[in-house]
């Protein structure tokens, strides 16, 4: 099969969990896996590079698990006026006999009259079909959850890069920690900072927007380690590793806490102008200020160091992170109470 003026995107994209952005129009390209949003995004890819190309392009969308005997076939015959044609379908992990049997039939003919995508989630329903798709150079996309922290912060980077924004390491941590492994919700996010904000996204910029939004995790150890309650630091951040939470985000929550109570102590300026200054929220600053009674510049210092330190053990330094981030929450909370 072979659209016209489509454009080969150099082969299979292997198992690169980012590959779905560099997808080209190529005349057979499988889906495969469960992540919905990146299928999504690589079907809208597809289709309106077509469409920028070819306007008139005539697009049939199926789903395989409802689909109707010959639809297929039908829909990439031939059209009288020449327009060239576009067929999206989704559900082949459901899909049923009607479908399997038209499409292996489409595959061997080598019809050229139509672009194809396909989406298959997983299971072994339709693994014939998968083969054969293959076998007739079909590019492979692989649509998988990103489970890796480095995935979901590459996913973040690459958002702000296709919104002509840039956003900090340590914002993108922020947001990842706030908003969870949801990537429609995560892009959702994103979309909102590069819309409603200018310049860089900064880590304040992330917590004046989704701080709210961190479950009983890292902003709330935080603010009872800071605030000298060692106990309720604890126990909050033994609960959340206890319920699978990533201490990463955690130490990143720290962190941002820590430096915005470095940049008020001792500061004789007003609510408001520390605001304008440091592009916070008068919120954060009143909480800040709060906090920093509890601190000497001494142990402000001591204790980002021991965060710098923390962060890089619970990133493959230490073999028990659990143990380094516990220390580090204990630690502060000394340093705040005395």
């Amino acid at each position: 099969m072979a659209a016209p003026r489509t454009r080969r995107s150099g082969g299979r994209t292997g198992a690169d969990p980012h590959a779905w952005r560099g997808l080209e129009p190529v005349p057979l390209i499988l889906l495969t896996g469960p992540e919905e949003f990146i299928a999504a995004r690589s079907f809208d890819r597809v289709r309106r590079r077509l469409l920028d190309q070819q306007p008139d392009l005539e697009v049939t969308q199926f789903d395989a698990a409802t689909y109707g005997r010959g639809e297929l076939l039908m829909a990439a015959s031939p059209s009288l006026f020449g327009e060239d044609k576009h067929i999206e379908v989704r559900g082949l992990a459901a899909m049923n006999e009607d479908f399997l049997e038209d499409a292996l039939q489409f595959l061997q003919q080598g019809a050229d009259t139509a672009s194809v995508v396909l989406h298959h989630s997983g299971g072994n329903r339709g693994k014939k079909l998968l083969d054969a798709a293959k076998k007739a150079g079909a590019v492979v996309v692989e649509c998988q959850p990103l489970k890796k922290d480095s995935d979901k912060l590459e996913f973040v980077a690459q958002e702000f890069k296709e919104g002509r924004r840039r956003i900090d390491a340590e914002a993108a941590r922020a947001l990842v920690a706030a908003v969870g492994s949801d990537l429609s919700e995560l892009a959702a996010a994103c979309s909102q900072l590069i819309q409603d904000t200018t310049g860089e996204v900064t880590h304040e910029v992330v917590d004046q927007y989704f701080g709210g939004r961190v479950e009983a995790t890292g902003f709330k150890v935080a603010d009872a380690a800071l605030s000298g309650r060692g106990a309720m630091a604890l126990s909050t951040l033994r609960h959340a590793l206890a319920t699978g939470t990533d201490p990463v985000p955690i130490v990143a929550a720290l962190a941002l806490k820590l430096r915005q109570v470095a940049k008020v102590a001792g500061q004789p300026k007003s609510v408001g102008q520390l605001a304008q200054e440091l592009g916070m929220p008068p919120w954060q600053i009143q909480q800040a200020q709060e906090q920093a009674r509890y601190w000497s510049q001494s142990d402000l210092a001591a204790c980002l160091q021991l965060l710098a330190e923390t962060d890089a053990m619970v990133k493959g330094a230490s073999r028990d992170p659990e143990y380094a981030i516990e220390r580090a929450v204990a630690r502060i909370a000394r340093a705040a109470g005395r």
